[in-house]
């Protein structure tokens, strides 16, 4: 009989190799694979040993054999290490703890080698028999392991009831049960059934191993265990969350908080506690959030990432809307990132603003000029007319050359307001240099044109004031009349030009019509 029983052990011993080598090879291991792996290893161990001590022919050699599976009991705190972090997540565990049962392990296994946990090893029905000795080690060995076993089974019970979807809870429902019947047969073989002198119950330990075996790589591979696994990249992915400088928050398909970052919670002048659970219409205002809600489902329901664009308090945000879609489609969330684009906003505004603006006075270019040209002429009725003033002035050259660069632009930006200031309704710009155009519309004579041109010669009577000096400036003005000169805007202003050089040559601060 004791044959037998051996033979079951190696059939067991050889299970158990398969499985660790099934689960330690796996082309994408885990590290609870790993751990998995550990324990069928140790049962293995234990297993080769007692097929072998139930084929020695001596108690002596069955006792050195039985000392030799001693080393599987390493098993016990591997499945509380494993259950620990299958209900952590993968928390670091604190390993000062841990430490202490993996010491027992090692005080029990000198214990046993040194003949202080056996007494004697006699022959039975089933095979050879260890008779535990009436020692400290031995009550502390019964102690371990039914505070090792009840351990795994509140933490496996706690796993089991604190599951939130189906899958956890059948792998909760899995290892209860594994622990629960594995460490009671294992239990009842190894250590009642002996004291009570029942050596005609056949050793079920390599049931109980089998038992647990079974239970652990079931949760592990068929029920997709991966908790340890999501305990690492649940902390790696909190630690990129909080780390983009963008507000990024998790939402259902209500809109309601399931996580934030701090610069979203901050972007909302709440604290993250108090954002989880409420609602973007809690938080943000009426007509804003309506927007952003329906931004939400258009993008659950497309299936695409959806852009919102908006501005609050004076800085610019866009929203990605991004749809996080599971496999069971039971569940739908929304990733919103929300991303301040204020500088790029206002950068975008410079450009547009420069690119029809002189960039030194911020009068409107050449090319707004035209545009407001032609908008204006496109107004114009056949009794009205537009005048052109070509405004240059006079000795700017050798101002410039005595202030430096920095007076000339102080003279020009002082020039570009008082020419604003006398506009009449029109548009000033700068053309170039230190050339200023002036388009007045819905002329009705000459006079009015004269009148204008009066206002913006006495603009200069007071001096200007550059690097501290008073500056007595004066401009000469050409004018072309639309549609009597010409009828674009290039024709215009080339009009504008030749009557300006003779002004010029008349002598400073006079004005001539194109002729």
């Amino acid at each position: 009989m004791s044959e037998v029983l051996a033979q079951v052990d190696l059939l067991a011993f050889l299970i158990y190799t398969a499985v660790a080598i099934y689960l330690l090879a796996c082309r994408a291991p885990t590290m609870e694979r790993n751990l998995c792996g550990g324990v069928i290893l140790c049962l293995a161990l234990w297993s080769f040993c007692e097929a072998q001590a139930h084929l020695s022919q001596s108690a002596e050699r069955a006792f050195v054999w039985f000392s030799f599976g001693s080393f599987g009991w390493i098993i016990f705190p591997l499945p509380l290490l494993f259950l620990y972090l299958a209900i952590t997540r993968g928390t670091k565990p604190n390993f000062k703890v841990l430490a202490l049962p993996f010491l027992l392990c090692g005080f029990l296994i000198t214990a046993q080698w040194r003949g202080n946990l056996i007494r004697e090893v006699i022959r039975a029905p089933f095979g050879w028999i260890a008779l535990w000795a009436d020692s400290t080690a031995f009550y502390i060995y019964v102690i371990y392991c039914g505070t090792v076993l009840s351990l795994c089974g509140f933490l496996a019970l706690k796993f089991w009831l604190e599951a939130k979807d189906p899958r956890r809870r059948t792998q909760g429902k899995v290892l209860f049960f594994t622990v629960a019947l594995g460490g009671f047969i294992g239990f009842f073989s190894e250590i009642a059934a002996p004291l009570s002198g029942m050596f005609r119950v056949p050793p079920l330990a390599c049931v109980a191993g089998l038992i647990w075996a079974i239970g652990i790589v079931l949760a592990v591979t068929k029920y997709g265990l991966l908790s340890i696994e999501l305990g690492y990249f649940r902390d790696l992915y909190e630690r990129l969350f909080e780390s983009v400088p963008d507000p990024v928050a998790l939402f259902d398909e209500e809109g309601v908080f399931l996580s934030a970052n701090r610069a979203m919670a901050e972007s909302l002048g709440l604290s993250r506690e108090e954002l989880m659970g409420k609602s973007l219409r809690q938080v943000l205002d009426a007509k804003v959030c309506e927007l952003r809600v329906a931004k939400l489902k258009e993008a659950l329901n497309s299936g695409q990432m959806q852009v919102f664009e908006d501005e609050r308090d004076g800085r610019y945000f866009k929203d990605y809307f991004v749809p996080v879609l599971f496999q069971d489609a039971k569940k739908r969330i929304v990733l919103v990132i929300a991303r301040d684009i204020t500088e790029e906003v206002k950068a975008m505004q410079r450009l547009e603003f420069y690119a029809l603006h002189d960039y030194l006075t911020g009068l409107p270019n050449r090319v707004m000029l035209e545009s407001e040209f032609n908008r204006m002429a496109s107004n114009c009725d056949e009794n009205s007319l537009m005048a052109v003033l070509f405004i240059d002035l006079d000795n700017f050259k050798s101002l410039n050359d005595t202030l430096g660069h920095d007076g000339g632009d102080e003279i020009l930006m002082e020039v570009g307001k008082r020419l604003s200031q006398k506009a009449q309704g029109g548009v000033v710009g700068r053309f170039g240099g230190d050339e200023f155009i002036l388009i007045l519309p819905n002329i009705k004579d000459v006079d009015q044109v004269k009148r204008a041109i009066s206002e913006i010669i006495s603009a200069f009577k007071a001096p200007l004031r550059a690097k501290g000096i008073d500056i007595h400036l004066s401009s000469s003005v050409g004018v072309s009349l639309y549609p009597k000169d010409g009828t674009s805007f290039d024709e215009l202003v080339r009009y504008a030009d030749v009557a300006m050089y003779r002004a010029k040559r008349s002598g400073a601060g006079s004005y001539r019509f194109f002729e």
